[in-house]
């Protein structure tokens, strides 16, 4: 029996697949994207999430934790030190701190996902797992996508697509739908914001349409970093070139989400800026629409 981390499993999706889905999100990911709406997902091992508006700097958890101090009244936390025993959630009287990622295994996740079955067969619903990055955790993921098809659970998986070529092979077999992220289609800029370059992932995207998978286009735009006129004619000229060989495209607009997360991880988002525009989100649909193509709006 495979096991993995797990950071979330959240029931009742809408928005990420067909139907009413649970979906499963996995630790890790090896793309660091400036904007990452889920810092909390990039580490494969657990992390600390330390929300210091909740804390009233009163020592409980100084007992139970070496790598804290409180200074000036203010709790100092070096993460360094912390080995995320969890020991401080359980001292803190206010919920300040969180262990973000659980080590299950693959039974103990799908009977969670089982749980819902009523509402997939009545809503055409199933299982998604998305994360992090799905192939950064292949035999947990495929082993979770296998017990759920067994079962008759709909599959989706959402993905950057850098993994291997073998993973997205044996995931189409399986007959999972394709939630695929294209961050920006051209090679330079991509590993300038995401720290990697792009010519593996539209490599495995490409191996997806030729064999004729289930494909659902995602494009996280972001304002002043992807949703350039060039940027959107170069995807669409993808999409007009490749018509037919995926489902639809749709856009994620960027949300200020992943900035709090950051600062509750003892980090700093590379990226700040105001959440997508209704303005923006209307140009970004006016110029996809100028090249013809019918774009789709994430809520």
């Amino acid at each position: 029996m495979e096991t993995g981390i797990v950071f979330n499993i959240q029931k009742f999706c809408i928005h990420d697949g067909d139907g009413i889905r649970t979906c499963v999100f996995l630790k890790g990911c090896p793309l660091r994207c400036i904007w990452c709406h889920n810092p909390e997902s990039l580490d494969k091992s657990p992390s600390l999430s330390f929300n210091k508006q909740k804390c009233s700097s009163c020592g409980r958890c100084l007992s139970e934790c070496f790598a804290r101090t409180i200074e000036n009244d203010t709790l100092k936390i070096d993460r360094e030190k912390c080995i995320k025993c969890g020991k401080c959630v359980s001292a803190c009287l206010n919920d300040a701190n969180e262990i973000i990622g659980k080590e299950m295994t693959s039974s103990e996740v799908f009977d969670e996902v089982m749980k819902d079955k009523m509402f997939y067969d009545t809503s055409g619903g199933g299982l998604t797992i998305s994360g992090g990055e799905p192939s950064y955790q292949p035999d947990f993921t495929l082993e979770l996508l296998r017990l759920a098809k067994e079962n008759g659970i709909s599959l989706a998986i959402e993905t950057c697509g850098i993994g291997s070529r073998e993973f997205y092979e044996k995931v189409a077999d399986l007959g999972a739908t394709f939630l695929f992220d294209i961050k920006c289609i051209d090679p330079v800029r991509h590993k300038a914001l995401t720290g990697a370059d792009n010519s593996h992932i539209m490599a495995n995207l490409k191996y997806l349409m030729d064999r004729g998978a289930d494909i659902i286009i995602r494009l996280p735009l972001i304002p002043n970093c992807n949703d350039s006129d060039e940027d959107i004619a170069k995807l669409s000229d993808f999409f007009n070139q490749n018509k037919g060989r995926f489902r639809y495209a749709e856009i994620m607009p960027y949300h200020t989400l992943g900035i709090g997360k950051s600062e509750k991880l003892g980090t700093t988002a590379a990226y700040i800026h105001d959440s997508a525009s209704d303005d923006e989100i209307s140009r970004w649909t006016s110029l996809f629409n100028s090249h013809n193509i019918d774009i789709k709006v994430s809520k």
